[in-house]
């Protein structure tokens, strides 16, 4: 037997038919077929709902930063102050007190009095005491008890050193020498002197024997 024969033999003995088609085989093949498209509906569904979140996501930061920038600003309370009013200074015609005579005063004001360590001088109708320096004009001798140079800036009263400082607010202090004494201004911050008032000021006072240094 040559080897076509032998091929020849064997396909013929081959069930080349197909076989056939029953009610169960389609019954599979539908089953299997639904099955193929809920997963692919699955795959569908659950990417979606990454890409809404996302898109939520960023929905809310939008409006999130709307939010923000729609919002007006935190407001930053002020301080209610008001200025104190400025006064000019007058030339004083009145009766001076011992201890300190003084040329010019604040326009309203009078000499409150003095004690032997103080001048003040203050509104008028003020009896507050010659204790109390508070929205006066004050003017004494610096204390002897006092080893420090003065603070302040560097001022010129008279030709004389002097040094100028703002504190409390407004308070204006001078300390001058005037050849002999070493002389404080005080004026109160209400008073509302500039810090040229206050050279002025005291460019006209001059210090008498009466006059002494307080201790402390």
């Amino acid at each position: 037997m040559t080897d076509l024969d032998d091929i020849t033999g064997r396909l013929q003995r081959l069930d080349t038919q197909p076989s056939a088609t029953t009610d169960e085989t389609v019954r599979r093949d539908l089953l299997r077929a639904r099955g193929a498209a809920r997963r692919r509906a699955a795959r569908r569904f659950t990417a979606g709902i990454g890409v809404a979140a996302v898109t939520a996501v960023g929905v809310t930061l939008v409006v999130s930063n709307q939010g923000a920038t729609s919002e007006k600003p935190p407001t930053i309370a002020q301080p209610s102050q008001t200025p104190d009013a400025s006064v000019d200074l007058v030339a004083y015609t009145g009766a001076q007190q011992p201890g300190f005579v003084v040329t010019k005063v604040p326009e309203g004001f009078v000499l409150e009095g003095a004690t032997p360590f103080n001048l003040n001088i203050a509104r008028a109708g003020d009896t507050s005491g010659l204790d109390v320096f508070e929205d006066k004009l004050v003017v004494m001798l610096e204390s002897s008890s006092v080893t420090t140079p003065p603070e302040g800036d560097p001022v010129e009263v008279g030709g004389f050193d002097g040094w100028l400082r703002n504190s409390e607010g407004g308070t204006w202090t001078l300390t001058y020498d005037d050849g002999d004494h070493r002389v404080v201004v005080q004026a109160w911050k209400s008073l509302g002197l500039t810090a040229d008032q206050v050279v002025e000021f005291a460019e006209g006072v001059t210090v008498t024997a009466q006059a002494q240094a307080g201790v402390g």
